[in-house]
């Protein structure tokens, strides 16, 4: 079968020229309009990476905030730790001082007691020695009687001496009277030791009103009589 050709009609030339080239090329067409889609994305990736970028940024800006803000309570800490430990030494100096101190009375105190241990143990000792003299003393009470004794035998001696003397005495005065044929003379001077001699010559012997009795361990001095 013979294809059958249509003839050529005036109308549709004048139609293909009013067509636009989109018209007339739809397969270009598509194409440009591939191309404005891809551009699209494109700007809307590279918007997409800008905010992503500036993220980044703000994310990095607020990192570098908290680690210098990080570093800065780091360096008060240090700072106050540095005075803390400035202080300790200082505490523990003053400290020091004190134990020293306090050291040094410790020592002297032990010494000052020792001291008076010392003098302690000797008056101890010299107690115990004067209480061992005491013991061999004899009391005011044990020597009393024998005094009064050894004064009265005293006493009686001196009587007798004086009486004797007067005796003498007597005789040698009738010796010059004239009724005895003797020479008159005067009476010699008694410049002897006699002659300053009386019967009360010896004094009386009596206990100390004043005198407190001592007990047994009282020592007697010697020269009390």
């Amino acid at each position: 079968m013979a294809k059958e050709h249509k003839p050529y009609c005036h109308n549709e030339t004048r139609d293909w020229q009013g067509m636009s080239k989109a018209e007339r090329n739809p397969l270009k067409a598509v194409g440009n309009h591939k191309g404005l889609g891809h551009s699209t994305a494109k700007s809307t990736r590279k918007k997409d990476h800008e905010a992503t970028h500036r993220k980044c940024l703000d994310v990095m800006d607020q990192i570098q905030k908290e680690v210098q803000l990080a570093l800065e309570e780091i360096d008060e800490e240090r700072a106050h730790d540095s005075q803390s430990m400035q202080r300790l030494h200082a505490e523990k100096a003053q400290d020091t001082s004190k134990l020293q101190e306090a050291i040094t009375a410790r020592d002297k105190a032990l010494g000052e007691n020792q001291r008076l241990e010392r003098e302690l143990c000797q008056l101890q000792q010299a107690q115990e020695s004067s209480h061992a003299t005491m013991q061999g003393l004899v009391s005011w009470h044990d020597i009393q009687p024998v005094l009064h004794q050894t004064h009265g035998e005293l006493v009686s001696a001196t009587t007798r001496f004086w009486n004797t003397i007067d005796a003498l005495q007597n005789r040698r005065l009738a010796s010059y009277l004239p009724s005895s044929g003797g020479i008159n003379g005067s009476w010699p001077e008694q410049d002897g030791p006699l002659g300053t001699l009386g019967h009360n010559a010896l004094p009386q012997f009596s206990a100390p009103g004043d005198y407190a009795l001592v007990n047994q361990e009282a020592p007697v001095s010697s020269n009390q009589y």
